[in-house]
């Protein structure tokens, strides 16, 4: 059997020879190995005893837990396909996901009951909530544990759901080999990797690949992983210290955020602390040299996106030491090509432009998504001929270093979430006071950038900010609702009626400065 075949022969593989070395804790119960890999395989063989079987997709609508661990992993080890819920979306949005996913079983958090829609009704569900039926404890004692791994390789380990240019959501269907392979890049190209026993913190949720690959490497590598519930700032800081975390992967305003709420974070003891990752949004040059003096660790950003599993590039721990001496331009960079990752940039007929020039960022890797489920014209318009076209658009200098300019798809980053402009516009142009609309990105001190929905009138009303945000609340999630806006007489398009959304920025570029 290969080294890189399934996710859970590295479970089992540390059950036996480190069976007592423990691999997650929350805040309700401790797994070593060997406790692990006996839930996993109950967990397994409750699925097998319910109908499920390779291929099906499962749902999980929950926040951090090791049962939501271990429930992926039981998914992994049977061939079901993991489908993580973000919660943070409206009861539509995850109606939409889980129809189209055909998720035929789903487990739940009860305080996220409200977010099942007709369909998650109608399928089987398991809540992880001790107090409410059918609950997860009494669920899987039913059948025989399932023991070995009946998946891996190329099978499909998880479905993570992806905004697209139109906002509706797609599915990148992402392989057991595709993850193991990634966790064998990072190392190889940062010098940094996790060791047997090592504590790393895991606050990013488990439907996001910051949250779910960084747990995935303590399985894969024999570490322990905390894992908390949710993010909270204070929580964070005291796990660290407390905990002697040694790494944990964030997104940058999760540290602002603590540096904000814990006035003594600058007299805590982070001595075994040795990394930071971050990602998801880029990190102001002001609050990384505040983080790095906090600290004292190495920080290490990756760029990536979902269809690529986790990260096509890395910005090391040597490359942000060199930044902060003699070569401040790499703060602005996001890093050199992964190990066994070739970057491009490329014109709109794809060919490679010079040194320097901007153009699309395109890369080939062996973490490259196998596909979107079931859009094949989505799936070859995206990765042509083993390139993957990211649809943003950056430069490469000569040392390799790329830099991201702007983003061809006109997503919004807000928070480490991803904001397409387009779901935003059809909500915007069903309200009767709105004839026309466009939404672009202003830069935000504390979310990276935020939504500012440029509007025209029909004569009406002049809608508020609080007024827009009311009309919207029941229709996007909360990190979607464009909280500023503006008004214009019309919406520059192009011949054939595109908005020319590069002309929306030119004119908002005070707007876009003074909100920063």
């Amino acid at each position: 059997m290969s080294l890189f075949y399934s996710l859970t022969d590295h479970l089992d593989f540390h059950a036996q020879v480190r069976g007592d070395t423990l691999l997650a804790s929350d805040d309700k119960q401790t797994l070593n190995f060997a406790e692990a890999k006996r839930r996993v395989d109950r967990i397994a063989g409750a699925m097998e005893a319910s109908g499920l079987g390779a291929g099906d997709r499962v749902g999980i609508l929950a926040k951090n837990s090791v049962d939501n661990l271990c429930t992926f992993l039981a998914c992994a080890r049977l061939g079901v396909v993991a489908v993580g819920l973000n919660y943070r979306l409206t009861q539509p949005e995850v109606e939409f996901i889980a129809n189209d996913a055909e998720i035929k079983h789903l487990f739940f958090d009860a305080e996220f009951d409200g977010l099942r829609g007709d369909y998650l009704r109608a399928q089987p569900g398991v809540c992880y909530d001790a107090d409410r039926a059918p609950n997860f404890d009494k669920w899987i004692e039913q059948g025989e544990p399932v023991t070995d791994s009946r998946a891996g390789g190329d099978d499909v380990l998880f479905q993570m759901y992806t905004s697209g240019t139109t906002g509706l959501p797609k599915g990148v269907l992402i392989t057991h080999r595709n993850v193991l392979l990634v966790t064998y890049q990072g190392p190889m190209t940062t010098g940094k990797g996790h060791r047997v026993g090592e504590k790393g913190l895991v606050v990013a949720p488990l439907f996001h690949a910051v949250g779910l690959v960084g747990a995935l490497m303590g399985v894969i590598y024999g570490g322990t992983m905390i894992i908390h519930r949710d993010y909270d700032p204070v929580g964070m800081i005291d796990t660290l210290e407390k905990e002697q975390i040694n790494t944990t992967a964030v997104i940058p305003v999760m540290l602002q955020f603590s540096i904000i709420c814990v006035p003594d974070i600058a007299e805590r003891d982070f001595s075994n602390l040795h990394t930071i990752n971050y990602g998801a949004s880029p990190i102001a040059e002001d609050l990384l040299r505040q983080c790095m003096d906090i600290f004292k660790c190495d920080f290490i950003q990756g760029y990536g996106q979902t269809e690529a599993t986790l990260a096509l590039t890395f910005l090391t721990a040597d490359d942000h030491r060199a930044a902060l001496n003699d070569k401040p331009q790499l703060l602005r960079s996001c890093g050199r090509a992964v190990f066994g990752t070739e970057i491009r940039i490329v014109d709109e007929d794809g060919n490679t432009l010079p040194t320097g020039e901007i153009g699309e960022i395109v890369a080939s890797g062996p973490q490259l998504m196998k596909g979107y489920w079931k859009r094949d014209d989505a799936t070859g318009k995206t990765i042509v001929d083993g390139w993957l076209h990211t649809g943003d658009a950056g430069r490469m200098d000569a040392e390799g270093y790329v830099y991201i300019q702007d983003r061809v798809k006109d997503m919004i980053i807000s928070g480490g979430e991803n904001i397409y402009p387009a779901e935003l516009e059809n909500v915007l142009m069903s309200h009767p006071a709105i004839q026309d609309a466009a939404v672009i990105g202003v830069s935000d001190e504390q979310w990276g950038e935020v939504p500012l929905a440029v509007l025209v009138s029909t004569g009406q009303q002049e809608l508020t900010a609080e007024d827009l945000v009311a009309f919207c609340r029941d229709k996007l999630a909360g990190y979607k609702i464009p909280r500023q806006l503006a008004y214009v007489e019309a919406l520059p398009r192009n011949p054939t009626g595109k908005i020319l959304k590069k002309d929306l920025r030119e004119q908002f570029r005070d707007r876009m400065k003074n909100t920063a």
